[in-house]
């Protein structure tokens, strides 16, 4: 435990960070398998509808610091890439 008072507070902003960089990254991962459970059942179309949600989601944690940009863009590539694989 801290002793302290700008270490106390260090480690209440560190649980909060923790908590609401959780939260983005969860949220964003959810995103990205309701993505790929529509590839997997071939409902191309739908999945092309919910591929710009989810390029808004891995946006908005690589804006919020949760993933680097660079990681964004990967995650955004490779799943352009998957659903040109499925429409073709």
């Amino acid at each position: 435990m801290p002793n302290v008072k700008s270490a106390e507070k260090r480690m209440r902003q560190n649980v909060r960070r923790r908590s609401n960089n959780r939260r983005r990254r969860s949220e964003m991962r959810t995103e990205i398998k309701r993505f790929r459970q529509l590839l997997s059942d071939k409902k191309v179309d739908d999945a092309r509808d919910v591929l710009k949600e989810v390029y808004s989601v891995i946006d908005r944690t690589a804006q919020h610091g949760v993933i680097h940009s660079n990681t964004a863009a990967r995650y955004k590539s490779r799943l352009a890439k998957h659903l040109n694989e499925s429409a073709s």
